[in-house]
């Protein structure tokens, strides 16, 4: 490797560690009761514990009907989940020593209660985020949502092309939309993230790179989500990425680090695949599945204990094995062996289903 090389790769390390550090001053200052938590998650993990982030999908409901859409699949059931539901499992969340949560649909900005949602999960004892398409982010509602506590947003920009955005989000001008609510929300003081779906076809571009370059530039962070055959793509294995693909992405983070994988290593930690141990997804009905993209319920709230599910969750081995691969996305055994027995099916499927004695942990 020559010496520019070296020299360039060790002054982005460097400004990633800045990036980090300012982050968690602010949310030092902001909120120091979160700060407490998370500075424990690295002594956690060396303890073998987990701590989950959960994504919540509240409501299914959306302004826009996507060509990835990994929802469209999941079962209507009579319960759906209310504020009081969200405050209980925050309650039981904090007891855990959990600390983020990730506010997701749908499309949340068009839920009518999202503010009391936001206010059921106690802003000033986690660290709240939102994924939306960015349609609704207006600066007003940038800054509402600043001073209910949320604390960052995570905005999906599918592909830098203009065109190819607004074709796989089928509405002309979504580009323009989550280009504006980009900037929107960081006037606001807001944390701002670019949400990418990154296929087989799409990954070795230019456009990623350029996509990589503009966020850097902007103070953002590109957050990589590899695309995934379930849902609207449900077993269209040729959507996903392969080892030649994967590489690409860790060269570009090595340039670029505002580009991130969830299996890249995060405050020192290579935690892998980070189903379960790192990663829950509540859906609108109740069911706790093991990451967004594995429809497996491994437990409902309105039954059970989140400590039990999480302990049910960390039984499975394939939860609780390191894997460098992302299971949903990229090991093909699991998924050939475990996702596709619920393609075809209402979702989520039960645990039962899908896994026998010889799954779990001995």
């Amino acid at each position: 490797m020559l010496k520019c090389q070296v020299k360039e790769i060790m002054e982005n390390e460097r400004r990633k560690q800045e990036i980090e550090n300012s982050k968690r001053e602010k949310l030092k200052k902001e909120k120091p009761l979160v700060f407490e938590k998370i500075i424990k998650i690295q002594e956690r993990f060396k303890a073998g514990m987990a701590t989950p982030v959960i994504d919540i999908g509240y409501n299914r409901a959306c302004n826009l009907k996507c060509q990835h859409c990994f929802t469209t699949r999941f079962a209507k059931k009579d319960r759906s989940l209310t504020p009081p539901d969200l405050k209980k499992l925050s309650d039981e969340a904090h007891e855990l020593g959990l600390c983020q949560f990730v506010i997701s649909g749908g499309e949340p900005l068009i839920f009518h209660d999202i503010k009391e949602v936001i206010m059921a999960l106690q802003p000033d004892k986690f660290h709240l985020s939102m994924s939306t398409n960015g349609h609704f982010l207006t600066k007003e509602m940038a800054k509402n949502l600043k001073s209910w506590g949320l604390d960052k947003v995570k905005i999906s920009l599918d592909d830098f092309d203009e065109k190819m955005h607004d074709e796989n989000r089928r509405s002309d001008g979504a580009y323009k939309k989550a280009m504006e609510a980009l900037f929107n929300a960081k006037e606001a003081g807001l944390g701002v993230v670019i949400q990418t779906c990154i296929t087989h076809k799409n990954c070795r571009t230019d456009r990623t790179l350029q996509l990589a370059k503009f966020a850097q530039e902007n103070g953002f962070v590109v957050d990589v989500m590899v695309a995934h055959a379930v849902g609207e793509w449900e077993g269209k294995h040729d959507m996903l990425i392969d080892e030649q693909d994967a590489a690409y992405m860790r060269e570009v983070n090595k340039q670029y680090p505002s580009l991130h994988r969830d299996t890249f290593p995060t405050y020192g930690i290579d935690r892998g695949c980070g189903c379960v141990r790192s990663n829950l997804h509540l859906t609108q009905h109740g069911d706790i599945l093991p990451c967004g993209f594995i429809h497996i319920s491994i437990g409902s709230i309105f039954s059970e204990s989140l400590a039990d599910i999480l302990k049910r969750g960390l039984s499975i081995k394939y939860f609780n094995e390191y894997n460098p691969l992302c299971l949903s996305g990229e090991d093909k055994n699991f998924i050939n062996k475990f996702m596709m027995k619920f393609y075809g099916k209402p979702l989520p499927i039960h645990w039962s289903e899908v896994f026998g004695k010889e799954d779990f942990v001995k």
